[in-house]
Order: C-alpha cells, then structure tokens, then sequence
C-alpha cells in the first residue's frame, strides 16, 4: 500500500539577499505558505520550474542574470521576502 499526501502547486517570487526565484512550490492542500516554510525541519524549501533572476552585484561571474533550473532549495532563513503570483 502505497501513501500518497496531495499538494498544492502554489506559484512564489520568493527574495533573498542575492537573487529573486519566481517558482512553484508544493504545500499541504488548503494549507498555508507561511505554515509551510516555518515547518521545515531541514530548513530548505524546493521550488520547482524556477527561475533564478540575481541581483545586480551578487554573481559577477555570470553573462547573464537569469537561469532556469527544474529544481532550486532555498534555505527559509535566507527569505527576506516571498509573495503568491
């Protein structure tokens, strides 16, 4: 028997002190964001389908501001700011 808890796909801009990661992530149905973040026990949240634009000065060694990754872990102490889209 397999188990199987249902998710939401809630679609963040979440800001941290480097970069601004536009994303989804998936949290308990009908459940909060805010629930979700401070639960984490490893204290770092997956955000799929994530684009990862930096902040001007904080990776000078890029061409370009902007990458794509399937996946991104964000460490929720390192959130400053995040807001549903």
């Amino acid at each position: 028997m397999q188990m199987k808890i249902e998710k939401q796909h809630v679609r963040v801009k979440i800001r941290t002190e480097t970069s601004i990661v536009i994303g989804t992530v998936h949290t308990l149905v009908n459940g909060r964001l805010s629930d979700y973040i401070t639960s984490q026990r490893n204290r770092f949240i997956p955000v799929t389908d994530a684009e990862v634009h930096y902040i001007e000065g904080s990776k000078k060694d890029l061409e370009d501001n902007k990458v794509k990754r399937l996946v991104v872990f964000i460490n929720v102490e390192k959130i400053e700011m995040i807001e549903y889209l």
